[in-house]
């Protein structure tokens, strides 16, 4: 069980710090948040940069409260995500997973955020600006489960992940 939950915590590890680099990245590729320059606009702004330098996940729920327009919120979060996939499927990789696993844990990842940004689309008012903290949450449950479903594999038992080839099949001569 220790080496499970090891495996687990060194994701979780690896995503955050693709998160932290992407806030530092942010700036960079997304546009400046719309608004006037009124003292509203300025929180916003700040509430903007502190998703993009703290603590990400409950400050950048701030920065995506009352508006900023859904498009933008599901926009950065989906960069934050893939930020996030990049340095957990190199960890994977790096501790000997092939690169089937790693694309089978993106998908776990990614996926259960599909609901999460549909119903923001369609109801924006049910999130709010907790839409990044719903979104991670299903991500680290979608990890969990296919952790769970293949738990031999990664609590490592009387096998490596090496072991694991796609297709691999065996012939027997006659």
């Amino acid at each position: 069980m220790r080496i499970f939950i090891r495996h687990y915590v060194e994701m979780v590890i690896a995503m955050f710090a693709g998160m932290f680099a992407w806030g530092q990245l942010q700036p960079l590729f997304m546009p400046p948040m719309p608004g006037g320059a009124g003292a509203g606009a300025q929180m916003g702004d700040t509430a903007v940069r502190m998703g993009q330098h703290g603590n990400a996940m409950a400050s950048h729920g701030m920065a995506m409260g009352a508006g900023t327009p859904i498009w933008t919120s599901i926009g950065n979060i989906s960069m934050m995500e893939l930020s996030m996939v990049i340095p957990m499927v190199l960890w994977m990789k790096f501790r000997g997973h092939s690169w089937r696993h790693g694309a089978e844990m993106s998908a776990a990842m990614v996926v259960p955020t599909i609901p999460i940004y549909a119903i923001g689309l369609a109801w924006p008012e049910v999130f709010g600006g907790t839409l990044s903290i719903w979104s991670h949450g299903a991500m680290l449950l979608g990890m969990l489960a296919l952790m769970v479903v293949q738990r031999d594999m990664y609590m490592g038992h009387g096998h490596s992940a090496h072991d694991h080839a796609p297709d691999a099949r065996v012939t027997v001569a006659h």
